[in-house]
């Protein structure tokens, strides 16, 4: 019994060691929303949207840098029909993608990072992904919280 009661009070001597500096970043976890830029392509005349209505093989578009690409064929309106992927948000400056739609045409899109300062300790800084630009087209652009929808008339 007096060994117990001798390992007890040892093990919380060593537990009340206040000499070590807590790390205020331990467990930290920061996570940004990834932002998803999502793009519709409609013809100029008739307003149809590409992805829908000519039956675009996804697997056969290609961006550069690479990135994965999906349609989407959710029932939310301000997305259907959007051919959507994951901005950049490890690197600051200019971004570029050139998006190649087979029977469609190349778009190059464009957006810059700024690197912004947290104020926080533990992730003093993150990149906010700044509004995508379209060359060559006329287009709208809606920021939906993280989601860019972006509207081309080809």
């Amino acid at each position: 019994m007096l060994l117990i009661l001798l390992l007890a009070v040892v093990s919380m001597c060593s537990a009340c060691d206040k000499s070590k500096q807590a790390d205020p970043c331990n467990g930290f976890a920061w996570l940004t929303a990834p932002v998803k830029v999502g793009i519709i392509l409609k013809d100029k005349v008739t307003g149809e949207n590409f992805f829908l209505s000519r039956n675009i093989d996804v697997s056969k578009i290609t961006i550069t840098p690479a990135e994965t690409l999906t349609i989407q064929t959710n029932r939310n309106p301000d997305t259907y029909g959007a051919l959507s992927f994951l901005a950049e948000q490890t690197k600051k400056g200019d971004i570029k993608y050139t998006i190649n739609i087979p029977e469609v045409g190349a778009l190059n899109l464009s957006h810059t990072n700024v690197e912004k300062a947290t104020g926080t300790p533990c992730h003093p800084s993150m990149i906010i992904v700044g509004e995508p630009v379209i060359e060559g087209y006329s287009y709208t652009v809606e920021n939906k919280d993280t989601y860019y929808i972006i509207t081309v008339k080809m």
